[in-house]
């Protein structure tokens, strides 16, 4: 890598900590001053503006989408590294007094992560935009003082930083979200940490529900449910479910002007009846009808002591997984299906997993699952969708790096699985098992040896 570009931006002075950790937490970079008209820049020459709208100037003409941003603080430690994402904006009303430009960032080390080296030399001042530029990234990290050993953890922070931005972006725009994939490519993993990036974390405002087969419409809306009177009888009576509870959550702190934003986790969710869980919801589920336009009356509502119907507030949205090849599923709802949308999370998009996990020993775990993948592919009636995920080799860990064991007590059986009933299940899992055994990138070479021997 080359030409990288590191701003040194000092936001709102050099005592601010406070916006500092709201920049790093929203991920949004607030810039700017009060009083300050938006003028049409770079300046002209006649007149020379002032330090501060010099500042903005050179923020609006000179800073690029990809450009890294170091933001200081006043003993010369860093407050964080990032990486700008998103165009500078404008916005009037801003919901931080005296910020009203900003650039969208992902946070690419921890708050306060490092030490800055060469300060003087550098001249890493409080009162301008400074710009440095480096010709690698080893450079770079030796200038701000970061650890050879916290190199790919940086990495792997802003790698999966852009993958969660992108989901949640995709979450905004639709509502209803279905993260479906492959065996172990960490779809729950990944709901979660979507659900924590819409919520800024906080877990009174995410859901969580797995579906199985038992599961039914007075588990996750309301029903008849046995209940002590305290004197050794036993009375039914009406209870809310899951997501009734979680809806009335956020529709009262919609009422008390808050702007939450509140994320309904259903893990496996093409392993319950669809139509029989949902009910009379497939209506008011739909993007469409959020709101009490899709207000609808329940299958209890005769039991009701008012005469208030249900609906889903707009501040809710919806994220299942599933994993689409399990065979012991029907075939997903089609009415639902319409109401979600569906996006594959492949192994490959992953793999970021095992470098945070498994570290310097994460590439030969990597190129392994490739090689596997790719000869998975190659099986007659197997496609990607029966690929293997990473989690699968984090259990590398747990057998202290014996792939040996991770083939014959982990995946082989799940492979069996998938080839069983096959006339050459046992020359299948052959060459299934010399991909996974390659160490080196080499299944294409593999595959042409194998074609001249026969």
């Amino acid at each position: 890598m080359s030409n990288i570009r590191v701003w040194k931006i000092s936001v709102g002075g050099t005592n601010n900590i406070k916006l500092h950790k709201k920049s790093f937490k929203d991920k949004v970079l607030y810039i700017g001053f009060e009083n300050i008209e938006e003028k049409n820049y770079p300046y002209s020459g006649e007149e020379k503006p002032r330090k501060q709208e010099n500042q903005v100037a050179l923020l609006q003409n000179g800073v690029s989408i990809g450009d890294l941003v170091v933001v200081p603080r006043k003993n010369l430690r860093a407050s964080f590294l990032a990486k700008i994402i998103g165009p500078y904006q404008y916005v009037e009303n801003s919901e931080f007094e005296g910020f009203p430009r900003r650039f969208e960032i992902i946070p690419i080390s921890k708050f306060g992560d490092f030490q800055l080296n060469s300060l003087e030399t550098k001249k890493w001042d409080f009162t301008t935009v400074s710009l440095l530029t480096y010709s690698s990234l080893d450079e770079l990290y030796m200038d701000f003082n970061i650890e050879k050993d916290k190199i790919a953890d940086i990495k792997n922070e802003e790698n999966t930083s852009e993958n969660i931005n992108e989901y949640k972006n995709i979450l905004l725009s639709s509502k209803n979200l279905i993260l479906r994939g492959a065996p172990g490519t960490g779809k729950t993993y990944l709901a979660k940490e979507i659900a924590k990036e819409l919520t800024d974390g906080n877990e009174d405002q995410i859901g969580f529900v797995q579906f199985h087969p038992s599961y039914d419409y007075t588990d996750l809306v309301e029903g008849l449910r046995p209940v002590s009177n305290g004197d050794g009888t036993i009375e039914f009576k009406l209870v809310d479910g899951i997501f009734k509870k979680f809806c009335q959550k956020a529709r009262d702190a919609k009422k008390t002007g808050g702007q939450d934003n509140f994320v309904f986790i259903i893990d496996e969710i093409n392993r319950g009846e669809i139509s029989k869980i949902f009910g009379e919801l497939f209506f008011s589920i739909d993007p469409g009808y959020r709101g009490e336009k899709g207000s609808v009356s329940t299958q209890y509502a005769n039991l009701h002591e008012t005469d208030e119907k249900f609906y889903i507030p707009d501040n809710v949205y919806i994220i299942g997984t599933m994993n689409d090849i399990d065979r012991s599923v029907d075939t997903f709802d089609f009415a639902m299906r319409r109401r979600f949308r569906f996006v594959e999370v492949t192994a490959e998009s992953q793999l970021y997993i095992l470098d945070k996990e498994l570290g310097n020993r994460a590439e030969e775990a990597k190129t392994r699952l490739r090689n596997l993948n790719a000869a998975i592919e190659n099986v007659q009636e197997l496609n990607s969708h029966y690929h293997i995920g990473p989690s699968y080799f984090l259990d590398l860990n747990d057998v202290d790096f014996d792939y040996e064991l991770l083939w014959s007590d982990y995946l082989k059986p799940l492979l069996e699985d998938y080839v069983r009933g096959s006339y050459e299940e046992t020359e299948i899992l052959e060459t299934l098992k010399k991909a996974f055994d390659l160490t080196k990138n080499e299944q294409k070479d593999q595959a042409v040896a194998d074609d001249n021997e026969g």
